[in-house]
C-alpha cells in the first residue's frame, strides 16, 4: 500500500474526480500536509443531499424487499457538483413515483404495529373466554384480572383474604388472577396501593374474543400490505432498468462528491491524498501524469495513522473473507490468515462431515441459501452459502473417499453392517475402488475396511494436523510480532508460545523419520514420555526415542518457567504489581494455566475424529433400526418398507440439520480459538475506495 497524493491546477479537479473513480483504488483521506484550509464546500453541501437520496432509494429497496444492482452508463459533460445536482432532481422525481406506495406501506405497517401492541396486552388473557363485564359485575365474589412484578405479586401473596393465580410471562411479569369476598375484601383499594388497574377490554368483551378479533385485523392488514409491497416490486420491476441507472449514478456522485470534499483547495490548485495498492501505482502514474503532480510513499510504521488494509483474493474463494471478519479485519502490518483459511476451512469441514449425499444436500441448500441472500441484499448471507458451498463439496469428495451416500447402506449395504454378505446398489458404480477405501482407514476409522487399531492411529493424525496448525499459528504470531517491531510483544508474548507450540509438532511429527512406521514410532516416543515423567530422576535414556522424549519434557518445563516469568515481567511493568503479586498471577497464567491451554488445544483436534464418527455411527443406527423393522437381510426391502424409509429419511435430516450445523460452528471455533488467538488481532481498517458504480463516459 502507497501513500499517494496528488495535485493539480483547480481547472482539472472535476478531470482528476472522474480518472480516479473510473481507477476506483484509491481510498480518500484527509490530507496531511494541506495546501490551505480551503475546501470545496459546495461539494460538502451537496453531499448531504445526494446522500439522502441514495438513503431513499435503499428504504425503497428495503420496503419492497428487492435488490437491485446499479447498472448503465454515465455522461460527464459537466462539473461534478452540476451533475450532482441534475442526479438529484432525477431521484427526486424518481422517489415521487413511489410517493403513495410508500405512504399507504407506511400507514399500513403503523396500523400493524399499533394492533400489534394492543395484542401484547391482552395476549397473557387470551384464553379467558367469560365477558369482563359479567367477570367484574358477580354478586358474591370480586375477581380482578391484573399483571403484576415480583415485588407486586409478593405484596400481595400477604394478603391471606385474597386468593391468586397466576402464570409467568416474560421480562419478571406474571398474568394474575385476583378473587376476594366482595364485601370483606374489596380488590380495588389493594390494587390502588400496589399501583397497578385491572385488564379492561372494550365493551366488556371476553379477551378471547378481543385477542381473535384483534389477530384477524392484524391478518388482514398485512394481506394488504404484502399486497402493496407486490405492487411496488411490479412498479420497481417495470422500471428496473432506469432505478438500477439511477442507484449507480447517485452511487457514483456520492463518491464523487466524498473524494472532492476531502480534498484542499487554494486560489490555483486542488490536493487530495488517500491509500492506492502499490502494485497499482504505475498504473495510476501514467493516468494522471499529464494534468497532476504525483508523489507516492511507503507507510511507515508507527506514523500518525495506519494504511487500510487490503487483501486481494480470486472472486471465487473472496467470501471466505466474510469469516476473517467476523474476528475483525487484519492490520496493514500483520499477516491475513486468509493465506491459508480458504484452504483449512472447507478441509476441516470435510473431514469432519465426509458423506456424499448429505453433503449434497448441504450444497443444494447453499444454492437456495445463495438466491435468498440475494434476493433480499444480505453480502453475509450470499458470502456464508458460498462458504458452506465450498464445504460441502469438500464434504462430498471426503464421501467419495469413505464410500458413505446417505449412510452405509446405498455402497456398503449390509455387509458394511456386518448383517449379511450383501452390498449396496452402488457399490458396483462407485468410482473410489475399496483399496483406496482401506487405505484411508486411519483418516476415516468406519465401515467394514477400518482395523482394529484405525481409531488410535485416526487420533494421532487428528492431533498431527492441530500440532501443524497451532505450530504454523505460534509462528505467524512471532512473525507479526517482528514485523510490529514490539520487542516486548515479541520477547514476553509471542516467543513463549512458540517455544511451547514447537513440542507437539515434534512428538507426532517424529514419526515422519519413518514413513513406513510412522504409528509405531509416534507410539514409542509418547510412551516414553510418560515413562519418563513417571521416573524424572531416572530417566531411560537407552535410546534416541527414549532421550528425545526427555528432552521434550525438559523443553516443556523451561518454555513453562519462560511463560511464567514473561507474563510476570509484563504484570509488573503494565499491571504495576508488587514482584510477589507478580510471579504468584505470572504462575497461574503462564504456567498452570498454559499448561493446561498446551494439553487442551492440541488434543482440542480430535473433535476432527469424533465428529466424523459420530456422523458415520448416527446413520449406522438408524439404518440397523431400519433393518430391524424389516426383519430380514434385504435390502429391497428395507428400501421399500414405509416404516424403514421414514427411519432413514429421520436420521439423514437428523445428520444434515443438527450434524451440518454442529460441524460448521466447531470448524470456525477451531480457527477462532485454536488458531486465530495465537497470532491474528484484527484490529485493522479495510480498504474501502472510491469508485464509478457506473461506466463513465
Amino acid at each position: 500500500m502507497l501513500k499517494v497524493e496528488i495535485i493539480s491546477l483547480i481547472s482539472e479537479k472535476d478531470k482528476i474526480t472522474t480518472e480516479l473513480l473510473k481507477f476506483g483504488k484509491m481510498e480518500v483521506i484527509e490530507p496531511a500536509h494541506p495546501i490551505s484550509n480551503n475546501r470545496v464546500e459546495e461539494a460538502r453541501k451537496e453531499l448531504t443531499t445526494v446522500q439522502d437520496h441514495v438513503n431513499k432509494i435503499k428504504l425503497i429497496m428495503e420496503i419492497a424487499g428487492t435488490v437491485l444492482e446499479p447498472t448503465g452508463k454515465m455522461k460527464v459533460d459537466q462539473a461534478w457538483i452540476d451533475e450532482a445536482r441534475k442526479v438529484s432532481e432525477e431521484a427526486s422525481m424518481e422517489e415521487f413515483r413511489y410517493k403513495e406506495l410508500l405512504e399507504e406501506i407506511g400507514k399500513l405497517k403503523g396500523e400493524i404495529d399499533l394492533y400489534q401492541s394492543q395484542l401484547k396486552e391482552v395476549s397473557p388473557f387470551s384464553s379467558v373466554t367469560t365477558e369482563l363485564k359479567t367477570l367484574y359485575s358477580l354478586e358474591i365474589l370480586d375477581v380482578a384480572l391484573v399483571v403484576l412484578n415480583n415485588e407486586q405479586l409478593k405484596k400481595i401473596k400477604e394478603n391471606k383474604q385474597v386468593f391468586i393465580d397466576y402464570s409467568p410471562l416474560d421480562e419478571g411479569k406474571y398474568a394474575t388472577l385476583l378473587v376476594s369476598l366482595k364485601g370483606e375484601t374489596p380488590l380495588d383499594p389493594i390494587l390502588k396501593e400496589i399501583g397497578v388497574r385491572r385488564f379492561e377490554t372494550p365493551d366488556g368483551k371476553s379477551p378471547f374474543e378481543v385477542y381473535k378479533v384483534i389477530n384477524e385485523k392484524i391478518g388482514e392488514l398485512k394481506k394488504i400490505l404484502d399486497e402493496t409491497r407486490a405492487n411496488l416490486i411490479k412498479k420497481i420491476r417495470q422500471n428496473e432498468k432506469e432505478f438500477g441507472e439511477l442507484y449507480g449514478k447517485l452511487l457514483t456522485v456520492r463518491d464523487a462528491l466524498t473524494l472532492q470534499s476531502k480534498g484542499r483547495v487554494s486560489d490555483h490548485f486542488f490536493q487530495v491524498e488517500g491509500y492506492v495498492p502499490e502494485k497499482l501505482w504505475s498504473k495510476l502514474k501514467s493516468t494522471l501524469n499529464n494534468v497532476a503532480l504525483l508523489e507516492a510513499a511507503s507507510p511507515k510504521r508507527f506514523g500518525e495513522e495506519e494504511p487500510p488494509t487490503y487483501v486481494q483474493l480470486p472472486k471465487s474463494v473472496s467470501a471466505i473473507e466474510s469469516v476473517v471478519e467476523i474476528y475483525g479485519t487484519p492490520s496493514y502490518w500483520e499477516i491475513s490468515p486468509l493465506v491459508f483459511l480458504f484452504v483449512t476451512f472447507p478441509l476441516l469441514f470435510g473431514l469432519m462431515f465426509p458423506d456424499v449425499g448429505n453433503a449434497l444436500i448441504l450444497l443444494i441448500f447453499a444454492i437456495f441459501f445463495h438466491k435468498y441472500g440475494v434476493k433480499k441484499g444480505s453480502n453475509n448471507i450470499k458470502n456464508l452459502s458460498i462458504i458452506l458451498g465450498y464445504s460441502s463439496v469438500v464434504a462430498m469428495i471426503t464421501g467419495f473417499l469413505a464410500r458413505d451416500f446417505f449412510g452405509p447402506l446405498p455402497v456398503g449395504g449390509l455387509k458394511e453392517m456386518g448383517i449379511a454378505d450383501v452390498s449396496g446398489p452402488l457399490n458396483s458404480v462407485w468410482p473410489v475402488p475399496v483399496s483406496v477405501t482401506r487405505a484411508l482407514s486411519p483418516l476415516l476409522p468406519f465401515g467394514e475396511y477400518s482395523t482394529s487399531t484405525s481409531i488410535e492411529h485416526t487420533i494421532i493424525l487428528s492431533i498431527l494436523l492441530g500440532a501443524i496448525a497451532l505450530f504454523v499459528s505460534s509462528l505467524l504470531g512471532v512473525i507479526n510480532a517482528i514485523k510490529k517491531r514490539d520487542r516486548e510483544f515479541l520477547v514476553f508474548e509471542k516467543l513463549p508460545l512458540l517455544v511451547l507450540y514447537t513440542v507437539p509438532l515434534v512428538i507426532f511429527g517424529y514419526g515422519i523419520t519413518d514413513p513406513a512406521d510412522y504409528f509405531g514410532k509416534v507410539g514409542a516416543l509418547l510412551s516414553y514420555i510418560l515413562q519418563n515423567l513417571l521416573n524424572s530422576f531416572h530417566p531411560d535414556l537407552s535410546t534416541s526415542t527414549s532421550a528425545l522424549a526427555y528432552i521434550l519434557i525438559i523443553w516443556v518445563e523451561l518454555g513453562l518457567i519462560y511463560n511464567w516469568i514473561a507474563k510476570a515481567i509484563i504484570l509488573k511493568r503494565h499491571d504495576k504489581q508488587s514482584t510477589g503479586g507478580a510471579l504468584a498471577m505470572g504462575f497461574i497464567e503462564g504456567g498452570f494455566e498454559a499448561a493446561i491451554l498446551l494439553l487442551s488445544n492440541t488434543i482440542s483436534f480430535i473433535r476432527i475424529l469424533v465428529f466424523a464418527l459420530a456422523h458415520y455411527y448416527l446413520l449406522y443406527a438408524f439404518s440397523y433400526m431400519a433393518y430391524l423393522v424389516v426383519g430380514h437381510p434385504s435390502l429391497l426391502a428395507i428400501g421399500t418398507n414405509p416404516a424403514s424409509i421414514v427411519i432413514l429419511i429421520i436420521g439423514n435430516l437428523l445428520a444434515i440439520g443438527l450434524e451440518g450445523l454442529v460441524v460448521f460452528i466447531q470448524d470456525m471455533r477451531l480457527h477462532f480459538y485454536e488458531m486465530f488467538s495465537k497470532f491474528y488481532e484484527g484490529r485493522g481498517k479495510k480498504f474501502e475506495p472510491l469508485m464509478a458504480s457506473v461506466e463513465l463516459i
